[in-house]
């Protein structure tokens, strides 16, 4: 924490994902940089776990910052999931009503595999009624998400996803990162490294690479990750196995193992079908790696102008077009270009910007009435 800045703000993030992702972890230390004091929740409550999280905290908290709502808005049916619903909309509303100012950073539109995108849409339209403050990653997806969530364009405000450059490690030589994933030491490797989803369009990806063997013939399709579906894991099993030069390392990847992936790779490919935020993506630019993914608005904004692997997702042979450009661009030059734009994704810079999200708030409004 900054010896000229002390701690003027307690906030409290929900739900507590740090195990799987790092992102909110490196927020936290961005934000306590900024003079924000961070908690995250203890235990698990089945009833009104924000509102109670947030009564155990030893000292007062001023902002509840929520991120993913998946955890609070569960139900295998839609009654199940109508009744969590209700219930998660009441938990902050007893939060609001705490005296607490919450703000929301909208990572998806809808979850990726939404089942009840309807009652999930009305759950999000109700919950940013509730919150004071919005936070969204790209100025080029807020009127899109303003549109869809019926909000203010002026409640919320856009900071981008910060990079992953000190987590994992640094990269190693090329050619012992192959070795050591068994890879063939000629060629170009094209990685895809994360949780294995059907909404990550890899289907498609291996059918590109089975399909045009005149341009991935010499070249290798490495894909790495732990699927979350049996029967989509065997799907890809089948896929792999009929797509020459195409290799799957099927499991969770050890954070030690994420620079060897890395650095085995001359380009990383995201043939994403549906995205708004990809930690994917900025964990490739962390490691200053070129980039095949479609040209989402949010993803060209991030990529900046190191973005000539993207393709047109609505043309049929964008995918494969950028994976036979990608054999003859340099992309040598092409990752330093996308290391410049990763500086761009600085945490103590987001730390600072998302503290003053919380400090806009408790300053402009009169405080509510307090625990």
């Amino acid at each position: 924490m900054s010896q000229s800045v002390p701690p003027s703000i307690r906030g409290l993030m929900m739900p507590d994902y740090r195990v799987e992702n790092p992102y909110q972890s490196l927020l936290s230390k961005g934000l306590q940089q900024a003079g924000v004091e961070v908690h995250f929740p203890v235990g698990y409550r089945r009833i009104f776990p924000i509102f109670r999280a947030l009564k155990d905290c030893t000292d007062p908290i001023q902002v509840l910052h929520l991120h993913w709502i998946s955890p609070y808005t569960k139900g295998e049916n839609g009654l199940q999931r109508l009744i969590y619903s209700l219930k998660f909309l009441l938990d902050i509303l007893l939060v609001r009503m705490s005296g607490i100012h919450v703000v929301w950073t909208i990572h998806n539109r809808l979850s990726h595999e939404a089942r009840f995108p309807r009652l999930e849409l009305w759950t999000i339209r109700q919950l940013v009624k509730l919150a004071d403050r919005l936070i969204v990653h790209h100025q080029t997806s807020l009127s899109e998400l303003a549109e869809l969530y019926q909000f203010n364009c002026c409640k919320a405000t856009v900071i981008p996803h910060g990079h992953y450059r000190t987590v994992y490690g640094e990269a190693i030589d090329p050619l012992e990162a192959r070795a050591i994933l068994g890879l063939p030491p000629t060629g170009k490797v094209f990685l895809n490294l994360g949780m294995l989803r059907p909404y990550k369009g890899l289907e498609r990806l291996l059918q590109v690479w089975t399909n045009h063997p005149e341009v991935t013939a010499e070249h290798t399709l490495l894909i790495a990750g732990k699927v979350l579906d049996e029967a989509y894991g065997q799907q890809l099993i089948k896929q792999v196995a009929e797509a020459k030069g195409a290799i799957l390392h099927q499991g969770f990847v050890e954070n030690h193992l994420i620079p060897v992936y890395l650095s085995a790779a001359d380009v990383v490919v995201l043939p994403f079908e549906n995205i708004l935020t990809s930690g994917s993506l900025v964990l490739a630019m962390s490691y200053g790696k070129a980039i095949i993914a479609p040209r989402s608005p949010g993803i060209v904004e991030t990529l900046g102008s190191a973005a000539q692997l993207l393709y047109d997702p609505q043309d049929s042979q964008g995918l494969l077009q950028a994976i036979h450009h990608a054999t003859e661009v340099d992309l040598t030059a092409l990752g330093q270009q996308i290391s410049q734009e990763c500086d761009r994704l600085n945490w103590d810079a987001i730390g600072e910007k998302t503290g003053g999200v919380y400090r806009s708030k408790l300053s402009n409004h009169a405080p509510r009435k307090t625990r």
